[in-house]
Order: structure tokens, then sequence, then C-alpha cells
């Protein structure tokens, strides 16, 4: 679907209470929507909430029900933790006994009205992270925290620091550190990435990237933006 504007989301106002987030979304001129994850195909959305024509919304991930997804969706979207990260660890084994544990990562929160998908939303504590997000190639990162959601089967904790890499160019490989420290619950959870360090590069080359980053459950709901595309 082609976009036909772009809004950016401002919110006014944030209440986190456990899984539930609740606040109003500036300039939200539009109808009734519902807050949905799509990880398991657009056939079967979850339903975390709805925002209203005013923008006052409330999302909850206790409300996310696996229920009527088919076994067969659920194993092609299910994988190994270590690698349903934004940022992977170079090596399995950073994440000692939990690396096969069973998870599901998605990005981004979408929109839709009467079962159609009208919109997506970026969770961002800076509107300027969202250019990378979309296009991290030629697009620079930049310090802030962005928010995604992670599905895993079984309660787990992940505190480690590992090292990867990124090739600035066909000679050049630069380490980046990324640091976890996540208490993640059976089902749905907000995850935290929080961008501390942004190696600057040759724009001409490839655009910049972060390299020192923490992973941890999201700390400040009120920091949050919600910026949205509608199709």
């Amino acid at each position: 679907m082609k976009a036909s504007f772009t809004l950016f989301f401002i919110l006014t106002y944030f209440f986190v209470n456990g899984q539930e987030i609740t606040g109003n979304i500036k300039n939200h001129e539009k109808s009734e929507m519902d807050l949905v994850l799509l990880l398991f195909g657009m056939d079967y959305p979850i339903s975390i909430g709805s925002v209203d024509k005013k923008g006052l919304f409330t999302a909850n991930l206790d409300n996310a029900n696996l229920d009527n997804i088919p076994n067969e969706n659920m194993s092609m979207s299910i994988g190994p933790l270590y690698f349903n990260f934004f940022f992977n660890c170079s090596n399995p084994t950073d994440f000692g006994g939990n690396a096969e544990k069973s998870a599901a990562r998605q990005d981004f929160v979408r929109m839709t009205k009467d079962g159609e998908w009208k919109g997506t939303a970026f969770l961002v504590s800076d509107e300027g992270l969202r250019p990378w997000i979309e296009d991290s190639g030629y697009n620079n990162a930049i310090k802030g925290s962005f928010y995604e959601v992670m599905y895993v089967e079984e309660d787990l904790s992940i505190k480690t620091s590992c090292t990867s890499s990124v090739y600035v160019d066909d000679n050049t490989e630069i380490g980046t550190e990324y640091s976890f420290d996540i208490e993640l619950k059976k089902g749905f959870n907000w995850v935290e990435y929080t961008i501390l360090e942004v190696y600057k590069t040759d724009p001409s080359i490839r655009a910049s990237f972060p390299s020192k980053v923490t992973i941890s459950n999201m700390k400040d709901p009120s920091k949050m933006l919600w910026v949205g595309t509608y199709y």
C-alpha cells in the first residue's frame, strides 16, 4: 500500500501500569482504529488496544490472545531468542542456556480499521530515529531509544554483554557493543533499545550506525513518541 501522507504522533500524556499504556495521540484526526500486532501474518492480527478519533489510546500487552493462531503460523514465526532482537550478538553462546529459547519479535504496531491495515506506528524517543529504522543503509542513526514487542514462551532473564561487527566498507570492520539487561515474562513484553553511541561514517559509502546499545525493559514510557504513517 502506498502512503498517502505521514503523521507524527506527539504524546501529550502517558500512563503505564504493568503492560498497559494509555495516552493521548495529538493530531490523530482519524476514526477509531485497532492497535494490533502481526507477528503471525495479516490474517491473524493480535489486538492490544485501540485509539479513538480524538487520539485517546490504550495499549495493553496483557490482552494479547494467541488462541486463534494456527500452529503452522506459530512455528513459521517463532525462532531462537538470540536471533530475535533488533541487535544480535555475533556468537549465540553469549546468551548461554537462553540462546535457543523460543521467541518472536514485532517491530512496529499496526493500526487497522474494519480489518484493513490503515497505518503503522513507530515507537521512538526522537522522531529523528524513524528514517534510520526504516532504512539504516541510507539514513544516519542518532542517539535515543526505540521500542518493540517481544513474545516468549516462558519467563527469561538476560543479563549479558556481547560484541558484533559492522562493515564500514569492503576493507574496514567496526566492532559494536550490545548490553542486555532484561526480564522477559511469558507472553508479550515491551523492549527498549537505547543507542548510546553512534559510529560516524563517510556518508558517500554508508550511513552512520549504532556502535553501543543497551537492551532493557521499557524504562520510562513518557519518553515514547508514536510516529505513524497512514495508508
